[in-house]
């Protein structure tokens, strides 16, 4: 059975095995048709997509065509529309340029027409020129034969007379232009100083160099000179000053020629007094605290000078300073009193002249200042006094006007003159300063004394206040070299033995006088 079935199994083994390789085969093929079909679906997709590309771009250039299109004709009309007006700009520019070529044309002719004219018109005047030329040939010709001279001789002498004659004109003219403009130029200088003197009317100077203490008791005299005169002594020798105690019942008198000293002096009496404590350290405090009460004061009394005169934004260094002033003399001349009254004539001739009345009072005021600056100061009060103002802010005139006041340097401006004019009327002026009048006259009478001391001088003068003496020397005794010997030994004798304010001008006149009687 087994045996069998083997046998069995394998017939029908070996009756399938052809039958396997064709169902193989067939299984082969169909795979075959699957890829051949899938390859041609996959062909055709892809050949669909291509196409459905191509006809896509193919739309988007027809429609790239056509806004092509679009533009060219846009852009021809344009370009016909500017053609148009290029075209029209060019006919508008050939009519402007033919009428301007027919302006042009009409213009040449008309200046031909005139130069035409204008040769005719030159041809004329030559023509006239020349029977002229002729003329004045035959007329000369006629002069020469009647006064038998030459041309060039009677030319000279008409040239040399008319020459003599213009010359005569001419000093005569210049001559009464100076005299006109001196006689002008003094009535001027003489209204300004009367007018200015009238406003101003300056006082005198009196002679001030005491001042009297008054004192509540006369015990007070004994304690004032204290044991053996030490209290007096301390005092004086502290002050600097002259303290008088006589019998002049309820005062005592302290004296010093410096304002300063005695105004120290008399502030430290007074609290010396009403304390009632004399011994020289009571005496050596109060006249410290005099001295500081003085220094402040100062600022006070600069201040008042500057608001009377109207002066505004002055510093308070330069009011402290010109309030010192007030302890200071010139000459027996209180210096802020001559600072005052040069700033108001200074002024007044700065309004009679039309000048900034401002800067000329201010420079007139500050033009002493350097005197109220350290005594130790070796530059000269004008130098000094500016170089305070200029530090101070003033302004530019002011400060070279007070810098030139004494000329150690130049001027800048008018304001320097004025203050040299204003100064020298205020220091000059008759008992400015002065003590007494019979002073003053003392001082003039010497002066001419002096001047007459000298052989050959016949008489002397002292006029403008003393600032020039006039010496009139004889014609017969004296040459003009000796007159000259003469002025420069007046002035070396005036420089030797007077004392005086300023300068002092010598003048000598040499006059040679001939008389002749007509009978």
């Amino acid at each position: 059975m087994d045996t069998s079935f083997s046998v069995s199994c394998f017939l029908i083994s070996s009756a399938t095995q052809p039958l396997n390789f064709v169902v193989e085969t067939v299984s082969d093929l169909n795979s075959l048709i699957y890829v051949a079909a899938a390859i041609v679906v996959a062909g055709v997709f892809f050949a669909f997509m291509r196409t459905r590309k191509v006809v896509r771009e193919n739309r988007r250039l027809d429609k790239a065509c056509r806004e092509a299109e679009l533009a060219c004709h846009a852009a021809e009309s344009a370009a016909r529309e500017r053609v148009a007006e290029a075209e029209k700009a060019v006919a508008e520019c050939r009519a402007e340029s033919e009428r301007a070529a027919r302006e042009n044309l009409e213009r040449e002719r008309d200046l031909e027409l005139r130069a035409a004219k204008l040769d005719l018109r030159e041809q004329a005047l030559t023509e006239e020129r020349e029977k002229l030329v002729a003329a004045r040939e035959r007329y000369e010709e006629k002069i020469r034969d009647v006064a038998g001279i030459s041309l060039e001789e009677a030319r000279a002498d008409i040239l040399k007379s008319v020459a003599e004659s213009a010359a005569d004109e001419a000093r005569r003219i210049r001559r009464e232009i100076l005299e006109k403009s001196e006689k002008d130029y003094a009535d001027d200088a003489r209204k300004l100083l009367i007018t200015t003197m009238q406003r101003v009317a300056p006082r005198l100077n009196d002679e001030i160099s005491s001042e009297l203490v008054p004192i509540p008791a006369e015990e007070i005299k004994g304690r004032l000179i204290g044991r053996e005169g030490r209290n007096i002594k301390s005092f004086e020798q502290l002050t600097g000053t002259t303290l008088i105690i006589d019998d002049t019942p309820g005062s005592v008198l302290v004296s010093c020629f410096d304002p300063f000293r005695r105004q120290v002096a008399s502030l430290a009496l007074r609290h010396l007094i009403d304390d009632g404590r004399i011994h020289p350290q009571s005496i050596e405090y109060y006249v410290e605290e005099a001295k500081q009460e003085a220094s402040e004061s100062a600022l006070l009394v600069g201040t008042k000078a500057c608001d009377d005169l109207g002066l505004l934004n002055v510093s308070e260094k330069v009011r402290e300073l010109l309030g010192k002033l007030q302890f200071r003399l010139s000459i027996n001349q209180n210096t802020l009193e001559h600072s005052i009254e040069t700033a108001q004539l200074a002024g007044t001739f700065a309004a009679e002249l039309g000048l900034n009345v401002g800067l000329a009072t201010r420079a007139g005021l500050f033009h002493d200042i350097g005197k109220a600056v350290d005594a130790n100061n070796e530059d000269a009060h004008a130098i000094a006094g500016a170089r305070v103002l200029r530090q101070a802010g003033e302004c530019r005139e002011v400060v070279n006007a007070v810098e030139s006041h004494h000329r150690e340097v130049g001027h800048e401006n008018i304001y320097g003159p004025l203050v040299m004019l204003a100064d020298s009327i205020s220091a000059t002026r008759p008992g400015a300063r002065a003590s007494t009048h019979e002073g003053y006259a003392e001082r003039i009478y010497n002066l001419e004394k002096i001047a007459k001391g000298f052989p050959g001088v016949t008489e002397a003068f002292a006029i403008q206040a003393g600032h020039e003496v006039r010496v009139m020397v004889s014609s017969s005794e004296v040459n003009d070299a000796e007159a000259r010997a003469i002025a420069r030994k007046i002035r070396i004798a005036i420089e030797e033995n007077l004392t005086y304010p300023g300068k002092i001008r010598v003048v000598v006149i040499r006059e040679l006088r001939i008389h002749e009687d007509a009978l």
